[in-house]
C-alpha cells in the first residue's frame, strides 16, 4: 500500500506558489504607490498602504486556496493533509507578507527622504478613532479597511504580531466562504459570506476592546465583554472558523 503524502509537501508548495503570487501583488503595488509619491501631494508610507491592501489580497487567496483541494486529493494527497498543508502556508504567509512590507516600507523611506521632498503619511492608534454613525454596512465596510494599527515606529513587533493577526484571518474566512461555495453551493455560499463578515466584525471590535479603541456603533453592544476577555475571544473565532473548514472540506465531493 502507498503511504500517504505528509501534509508537509502541499504547505510547502502552498507557501511557495501563494509567496509569488505575493510578490506580484507587492511589485504592481509598489509601482502605483511610487506614482503617488511622484505626482501626488500626500502619499501612505507603503506599510500603512499595504496594511490595508493585504486584508482584500489575504481575503482573496483564501478564496481561491479550496481550488487546489481536487488537485492534490487526485495525486494522493487525502484531504486531511491538504487542509493542514493549506492551514500551515497561510500562518507562514501570514507571518512572512508584513515582513516583507516592513522591509520595502524602509528601502522606500530611505529613498523618499534622501532623495525627494514628499513626506510619507504615517498611521497611528489616532487615525483609526473614526466616526460612528450607525450605518452597519458602512460599519461593516470599515471593520474590513480600517483595522486597528499600531505603527511600527512606536512598537516593531507588536505592529507586525497584529498585521499577521488581522491577515491570518482574512485568508482563513476566505478558504471558508470558498469551502461553502465549493461543498454547498451558491445559497449555503451566500449564507457563508454572512457568517464571514459577522466573524470579522466581532474579531475587529475584540481587537479594539482589547486595545482600548472605540466600537462602531452598530457593535457597541460588544462592549459588555470584559477587556480581559476580548483577545480569548479572537482566538475563538479563529478556532470557530478553522472548525468549519474541517467540517466543509472533509468529505467534500472532488469535481472534475
Amino acid at each position: 500500500m502507498q503511504k500517504p503524502v505528509s501534509f508537509t509537501k502541499p504547505a510547502l508548495d502552498l507557501l511557495w506558489v501563494q509567496l509569488t503570487w505575493t510578490f506580484w501583488f507587492l511589485g504592481i503595488y509598489f509601482l502605483v504607490n511610487l506614482g503617488k509619491i511622484i505626482f501626488g501631494d500626500h502619499v501612505d508610507s507603503f506599510y500603512s498602504a499595504g496594511y490595508i491592501a493585504s486584508n482584500i489580497y489575504m481575503l482573496v487567496i483564501g478564496i481561491i486556496a479550496i481550488n487546489f483541494m481536487p488537485y492534490y486529493v487526485e495525486n494522493g494527497i487525502t484531504r486531511k493533509n491538504y487542509f493542514l498543508g493549506t492551514a500551515m502556508a497561510s500562518v507562514g504567509l501570514s507571518i512572512l507578507l508584513p515582513i516583507i512590507i516592513f522591509l520595502i516600507h524602509v528601502v522606500e523611506k530611505i529613498l523618499v527622504n534622501n532623495f525627494t521632498s514628499k513626506v510619507l503619511n504615517e498611521r497611528s492608534l489616532d487615525d483609526i478613532v473614526i466616526n460612528i454613525d450607525g450605518n452597519i454596512i458602512g460599519e461593516i465596510i470599515q471593520t474590513i479597511i480600517l483595522t486597528p494599527f499600531i505603527n511600527p515606529e512606536t512598537n516593531l513587533l507588536l505592529s507586525l504580531a497584529l498585521f499577521s493577526l488581522h491577515i491570518f484571518i482574512f485568508y482563513l474566512l476566505g478558504w471558508l466562504i470558498g469551502a461553502a461555495f465549493y461543498r454547498l453551493g451558491v445559497i449555503a455560499g451566500i449564507i457563508f459570506i454572512a457568517i464571514g463578515l459577522a466573524l470579522i466584525s466581532v474579531k475587529d471590535s475584540m481587537i479594539r476592546l482589547a486595545m482600548d479603541l472605540p466600537l462602531f456603533e452598530s457593535f457597541s453592544f460588544l462592549e459588555i465583554v470584559p477587556q480581559t476577555l476580548a483577545l480569548p475571544i479572537v482566538f475563538i473565532v479563529i478556532a470557530v472558523t478553522i472548525i468549519l473548514i474541517r467540517l466543509l472540506t472533509k468529505r467534500a465531493a472532488i469535481k472534475i
